[in-house]
């Protein structure tokens, strides 16, 4: 069915309303564990399960911090509004059984091996609940000009204004250019999204990746990317069994899905595999993830043309879906309506859209770069009747429009 004139105008402009409030869209679409807590998040536990906070010093539960008029628990991630619940909340058993557990994570970082342990790193900054803020904070900026930058907890809020080239984390920037506390931070996070999968194990494979292949931003971003394809699956009433992951690039995220989900056969296809998709095939492998369910095909979307009626169906009743992050040009949009032409789940990361393939030849867009790019993904939106539109955090990455959708079938 295709979308009405109405509600495409709508999806369009939604997008070029959160190009314009990027950091609350952020905020609601980002999963939990790698987004700022807000406020009003103070008085429930964060999605890990209670991330956890603990110090050698004996005083350090005993003195309360007040946090937005509310006293506010590290540890367990809770707000109270009153300092006789806090205190009482502090000699309770669940917050003591959290500092318990402190322990064994702060065991496990201490035996992560040389890529993450530094001894001068305190236990707090690997117990404490992970902030993107806290650790984007210091980090260099991206920037096209000789003036160097760095990110705060507020460059998410302000756009690109075309002359400084970004605002986004430098895409240069290592695991070996981290500060020991920057690196303990990311330990903490790969490591938590590790936890839900026996068959996963982050900071393993990280550690055995070569040091030139360790980028920071393509890290978060791949991380971030996966777990909007978890969100996607959780959401599928069909058993996905079949990932496609065209224009793979360094093949993060195709290779994350394999990793945690044994039973999901994932089909890496560019034209021909990058030294870094080799590298971090290998390091997956050295982990705890033996990497059979992966395959690379070299190639480009004929590859997925030819065996469609294949790939889209398996003897016990599979799924496919299709993802494509940073695909150039016209590929976003082919591999969707290659997608919805066999009722695929997709989930689409735009980059370089051209504007002749999604508006009207007459169409002048007299905007800036970020409201351009906003515009266009809502017309992709609206044409291909996406299910849910999303973001990922500016600093991160400037071209973070998260775009899914079920299947043809299950969306209309």
């Amino acid at each position: 069915m295709a979308s009405s004139p109405t509600r495409s105008l709508g999806i369009i402009l939604f997008i070029v309303l959160s190009a314009l409030t990027c950091q609350q869209i952020s905020a609601l679409s980002t999963p939990t564990h790698l987004r700022p807590k807000t406020t009003e998040e103070a008085g429930r536990p964060s999605s890990f399960g209670s991330l956890i906070q603990q110090n050698q010093s004996p005083e350090y539960n005993a003195l309360p911090r007040p946090t937005a008029q509310k006293w506010y628990c590290t540890a367990c991630a809770v707000g109270f509004d009153k300092l006789k619940n806090y205190k009482q909340h502090l000699e309770g058993k669940k917050h003591k059984a959290v500092i318990a557990a402190a322990d064994g994570l702060w065991k496990e970082y201490q035996n992560s091996g040389p890529a993450f342990y530094d001894p001068s790193v305190l236990p707090e900054i690997v117990t404490s609940v992970w902030s993107l803020d806290d650790f984007m904070t210091g980090l260099q900026a991206r920037s096209r000009s000789s003036i160097k930058r760095v990110l705060s907890a507020s460059t998410n809020q302000h756009h690109n204004n075309g002359s400084g080239g970004g605002g986004g984390v430098d895409p240069n920037i290592r695991l070996e250019d981290l500060s020991p506390n920057k690196r303990a931070m990311l330990w903490r996070l790969l490591q938590t999204t590790s936890e839900a999968h026996d068959t996963l194990d982050m900071p393993r494979m990280i550690s055995a990746l070569p040091p030139k292949y360790v980028r920071v931003k393509e890290l978060l971003e791949s991380l971030l990317v996966f777990g909007h394809f978890e969100q996607l699956l959780r959401k599928s009433k069909k058993r996905v069994s079949n990932v496609h992951d065209v224009g793979c690039g360094h093949g993060m995220v195709g290779m994350l899905c394999a990793a945690a989900y044994p039973h999901i056969t994932v089909q890496s296809i560019d034209r021909i595999p990058r030294e870094s998709f080799q590298a971090q095939r290998r390091a997956f492998v050295e982990s705890r993830s033996d990497m059979d369910n992966l395959h690379f095909v070299r190639g480009d979307l004929s590859v997925l043309e030819k065996n469609a009626d294949d790939s889209s169906s398996s003897s016990s009743g599979g799924h496919s879906l299709l993802l494509c992050v940073h695909g150039c040009k016209s590929l976003t949009h082919e591999s969707i309506e290659l997608a919805e032409a066999n009722a695929w789940a997709w989930l689409s990361l735009p980059c370089c859209l051209q504007a002749e393939h999604h508006l009207n030849p007459r169409t002048n867009l007299k905007v800036d770069d970020d409201m351009r790019f906003a515009m266009l993904c809502g017309a992709i939106a609206a044409k291909y009747n996406a299910g849910t539109v999303s973001s990922i955090d500016r600093r991160i990455t400037g071209r973070g429009i998260v775009l899914t959708s079920l299947g043809r079938s299950a969306e209309r």
